[in-house]
Parts: structure tokens; sequence; C-alpha cells
């Protein structure tokens, strides 16, 4: 299992897609907080990251959560573009980051990140 990153354009519509989507999306497995290794990060805006067996795993995660914020929305939500790539070496630079709070630390890096994106008002969506 590894960590993928996943950039996308979805096409506006109304109602907006993306708050639908990122909710979606973390069901999904797919975080837009990344945990580093001495802080916790907002990934740029339509950027998330997941752990999956591989780029088609990671691929059908993604699509699920198009499906899935699609019928909330009441529309077919178009992405645009996408990009999934394995993270082998990732560094991370973002203005919102910050030491993980020992309340939402978990055992993997991934527990901790879907921890803060959760519950930290730091990184609320």
């Amino acid at each position: 299992m590894g960590s993928y990153i996943i950039t996308y354009d979805l096409r506006s519509g109304n109602p907006s897609p993306y708050r639908p989507f990122i909710e979606e999306a973390e069901k999904q497995g797919l975080l837009y907080v990344w945990k580093g290794k001495n802080k916790v990060h907002r990934l740029p805006n339509t950027t998330l990251w997941g752990r999956f067996d591989g780029v088609v795993a990671a691929r059908s995660a993604f699509e699920r959560a198009l499906r899935a914020a699609s019928r909330r929305v009441g529309y077919a939500i178009n992405d645009e573009k996408r990009v999934i790539v394995r993270a082998s070496e990732v560094w991370v630079k973002s203005d919102i980051a910050k030491a993980p709070e020992p309340k939402w630390t978990g055992s993997t890096a991934f527990r901790t990140s879907r921890l803060h994106q959760d519950n930290d008002p730091f990184f609320a969506y």
C-alpha cells in the first residue's frame, strides 16, 4: 500500500460541488490534510491524498466520491483535469501548518491527518 496524491479541477456548478465532493472524498479515504515529519499541513486547493494498493484503487476512490457528490448536488460533477501520482518523496509547504495536536495524533500519519481534518478547527474546509 502506498500514498497517492491527486490534483484535480472540477467544473463549477450551482450549487457549488466543492464541499460535497470533499466530504464524499474523505469517506473514500482521500484527505486534504497531510501529516509531514514534524507538522500537519493543509494541502493546496483541489489536492488530496490517500493510502491505496495502487493507482487504479486511488482513481476508483476519487470516482466514487465524484458520483456520490453528484447525487448530493443533483447534477453530474465534471472533473476537467486530474493527475494521480504515487508519493515516493513529498515536500509540502503550506501557510496553514502546525505541530500535531496530541489529542488528534493517531497511530499512523494518515490517521493523524484524518483526525486533524475532522476535529481541528484550524484545518476546517
